[in-house]
């Protein structure tokens, strides 16, 4: 019988079939290995039945509902065809390539064009250059990995033959301050070139010479080029930071004698950049006395909450009755409506730490009444006065 539409090619078409005589449940099993159930015509009843109401796998075929044994069923292997990766529902093709099966024998030649490459799909591995592909190789014209050829002298060789003396030097290159040696006439000559004078700034392009050229040293945005062509840091002696503190506060007094005294409020911290930096501390402490013995005053220093101590700046050695002052004021007696002033200059370069420094200002009064920041008389006017007291801390680098 003729086939209605186009005949199936002879290669993809089986002529072997079986025909089922026991008829009855839903498993069956075929004679030729399948691979799905598109790869068998299935008939019931002499009616063709569609792929989705059976399975077909290997050599057994798994009916969607069970015959019986009144029913007629064969079916015929139609071989197997050839499709795409998802193919269509109603497809009649089973078989796909399988991977790695297409071999070069299959493909024709130049068949692989430019269009059909991924970009950096082709590597070193996959040219057929000779040699050694590496890091100090580069692939020459003539299909090989090969080393650059070192110019191991400053000669140019010239092939034509000229005895004529300056003829090289004067008519081969012209420019100044370049000296051209040539060889002795006979065959190739060679020819050395020299740059006898100096470059002028107004030869070079702008931005041609980099920091690098300039001098020794790391050029980076924390260095400055020296005198002596070299990259170094900036010089000592930067003030690099200054903190304040002023107090206008006239409300302490005290009448203690003999025992240091903190300025309620007159304090000054500060957190050096570098260990080796020197830390400034000034003060000025007005304050009243109205009997006794001199007032004094005196700086201390805690860091990073350690606590507070004196530092090596005193001269001298304190013992017995002998305060460490930084500042004394003098008492003049009945002068208890004058201020004066306590004030101090003092370094701090033991301080060795790039944590935070509080500076406090402390007093100790002879005796009678310390007022800070008024006279001790509280009257006004003859000579009655308020007044304020500072400390600052200065960061000097090294």
């Amino acid at each position: 019988m003729a086939y209605i539409g186009n005949t199936p090619a002879e290669a993809y078409i089986s002529i072997s079939s079986q025909t089922f005589t026991t008829i009855n449940g839903t498993a069956y099993t075929l004679s030729t290995t399948v691979t799905t159930s598109d790869d068998i015509a299935l008939f019931l009843n002499n009616v063709r039945q569609k792929p989705s109401t059976y399975t077909a796998t290997g050599t057994t075929l798994t009916m969607g509902t069970a015959t019986t044994t009144a029913d007629e069923l064969y079916c015929v292997f139609l071989g197997k065809g050839i499709q795409t990766v998802n193919p269509p529902a109603d497809s009649v093709g089973t078989s796909q390539i399988a991977d790695d099966a297409v071999t070069t024998a299959k493909l024709d030649n130049l068949a692989v064009t430019n269009a059909k490459v991924a970009d950096d799909a082709v590597g070193v591995d996959e040219l057929s250059a000779t040699g050694t592909a590496s890091a100090s190789t580069y692939l020459r014209g003539d299909n090989s990995w090969a080393a650059v050829a070192a110019d191991t002298n400053d000669k140019v060789s010239v092939s034509a033959d000229d005895t004529t003396p300056g003829y090289l030097n004067g008519k081969l290159v012209a420019g100044t301050n370049i000296s051209l040696t040539e060889g002795s006439g006979g065959g190739d000559e060679t020819l050395t070139a020299a740059f006898t004078g100096n470059l002028n700034a107004s030869v070079l392009n702008a931005g041609t010479v980099a920091t690098a050229r300039l001098g020794t040293g790391t050029a980076d945005g924390t260095t400055f080029l020296r005198g002596d062509q070299t990259y170094a840091a900036a010089g000592g002696g930067k003030i690099n930071q200054y903190q304040y503190t002023v107090l206008t506060d006239y409300s302490q007094s005290s009448t203690t004698t003999a025992t240091w005294i903190d300025v309620t409020n007159l304090n000054v911290s500060i957190t050096p950049s570098a260990t080796d930096s020197v830390i400034i501390i000034q003060y000025s402490l007005v304050s009243c006395n109205s009997t006794g013995d001199y007032p004094f005053s005196r700086v201390q220093r805690d860091i990073a909450g350690a606590g507070y101590g004196d530092w090596n700046y005193n001269v001298g050695a304190a013992d017995g009755s002998i305060y460490r002052v930084s500042g004394p004021m003098g008492y003049t007696t009945a002068n208890d409506q004058i201020t004066g002033s306590m004030s101090s200059l003092l370094k701090d370069s033991t301080h060795n730490t790039t944590s935070a420094i509080t500076y406090k200002l402390q007093f100790v009064s002879g005796g009678g009444t310390f007022k800070v920041n008024r006279c001790v008389n509280a009257t006004t006017g003859g000579g009655a006065s308020r007044s304020l007291s500072w400390i600052s801390a200065m960061e000097v680098l090294a």
